[in-house]
């Protein structure tokens, strides 16, 4: 007996060593290593909160399990995942490290290492604001021109981690003024900016879109033209228009480009000179064309005068000559006929009679012989001119009278 409980605590030892030893033989023949990637997931966030870090990522895990099925599992039989319940509230939203836990969802298998074994979260506050809705409609064509845009919603709110809502300073509706001149009426989506128009992510804007509504219209020009008063009917017999004038004498209209290329004049409203016979003054509309106006400061009315005075004409006539002052002589023109040419009022030519135009040439005191003489006329009415007489000169023979011839004395 005593034998065997010499050095017993020696014994005992070994006997466990060689229990450990095979126990370790055992398990290494029964058991083996295999990776697996998982995903982690989050638990445990506090209310009202914003992971501001996003998703923690992936961990890959060694995990041991028995040989039969070592390699054969897949990621969703394990969980990975952070307890956001650890994270400093108080210290929010600085960066905090947290660990990460990988358990097995399948018996007999052991997590043996992961990789990484913590990782950083940021966490916030979520807060909510109210932001005004901005639109953006670019540059618009130079053809065109626009309205001022309106939305139905001038403001809407915007939520998310208090960091993040803070930077937002407005709310941009995005819209193309398209070149064909179309009015915009279309949703658009909101999107948060700052207050260099840089975009804020990962914040809720309330509502998401709006209707926005631009007029578009093509961009109009001036064109400076000439008033034309529009005239109608003569005045009475003898009488003509003299002047007209219109003050003031050009205006500026205002309309599209491809509307005033063709337009060099605008009209009055038409003046009816009928009848007249004396001036007037009169206040005339313009009749502007289709799709122009006059551009603001421009009056409408224009003030025309018009001048009537007796018409003056000029008239040629062919008549005879007359000789006179022959006295018991006789006169004989060489020449039938003359052209007289008078001008004056149309009224007095009505008056004029043959006599009054019929020329004489003066043989007063001429011996018998041949002469030229400068026909003329005398006594014209009132305003009748005489421009001229052709030829300017008759030849005329005076011829004395003739000498009886003696009785002859009868012879006895």
């Amino acid at each position: 007996m005593r034998l065997l409980l010499r050095n017993w605590h020696l014994k005992l030892s070994s006997v466990l060593l060689a229990t450990v030893l095979y126990t370790g033989l055992v398990f290494s023949g029964s058991f083996s290593d295999a990776p697996v990637q998982l995903t982690i997931g989050i638990s445990g966030q506090p209310p009202d909160t914003a992971v501001l870090s996003g998703t923690p990522g992936a961990v890959d895990v060694t995990y041991r399990a028995p040989n039969d099925v070592a390699g054969t599992l897949a990621s969703d039989q394990f969980r990975a995942t952070v307890d956001l319940s650890d994270y400093d509230m108080d210290r929010a939203p600085e960066p905090q490290v947290l660990p990460v836990e990988v358990v097995a969802l399948v018996d007999d298998v052991e997590i043996v290492r992961r990789e990484p074994a913590t990782v950083t979260v940021e966490i916030d506050r979520l807060v909510e604001k109210r932001v005004p809705v901005v639109v953006d409609h670019g540059e618009v064509p130079d053809s065109l021109e626009i309205d001022e845009p309106s939305t139905s919603d001038d403001e809407v709110s915007v939520r998310g981690a208090s960091t993040l809502v803070d930077r937002v300073d407005r709310a941009l509706a995005r819209v193309l003024i398209d070149e064909s001149g179309i009015r915009v009426e279309r949703t658009v989506t909101l999107e948060p900016v700052d207050i260099d128009g840089q975009p804020v992510m990962n914040v809720q804007v309330e509502p998401e879109t709006v209707t926005v509504e631009i007029d578009v219209r093509a961009v109009e020009s001036n064109r400076t033209v000439a008033v034309r008063p529009q005239i109608v009917g003569t005045p009475a017999p003898g009488f003509a228009l003299a002047s007209i004038s219109v003050e003031p004498s050009t205006v500026t209209i205002r309309g599209l480009p491809d509307v005033l290329t063709d337009i060099q004049e605008i009209l009055t409203e038409p003046i009816d000179l009928d009848g007249l016979t004396e001036g007037q003054e009169l206040e005339l509309p313009l009749i502007l064309p289709d799709d122009t106006r006059l551009v603001d400061g421009d009056e409408e009315l224009v003030t025309v005068s018009v001048t009537i005075e007796p018409s003056v004409s000029s008239r040629t006539f062919v008549v005879g000559v007359e000789c006179q002052g022959a006295g018991d002589n006789a006169c004989l023109p060489g020449i039938e006929q003359l052209a007289v040419t008078l001008s004056g009022p149309g009224a007095a030519f009505a008056q004029l009679s043959a006599a009054d135009v019929t020329p004489i040439v003066d043989a007063a005191g001429l011996a018998p012989g041949s002469y030229a003489l400068t026909p003329s006329i005398a006594g014209l009415p009132e305003g009748i001119v005489l421009e001229g007489i052709s030829p300017g000169s008759v030849p005329v023979t005076i011829v004395g009278p003739a000498t009886p011839e003696p009785t002859p004395t009868p012879e006895p």
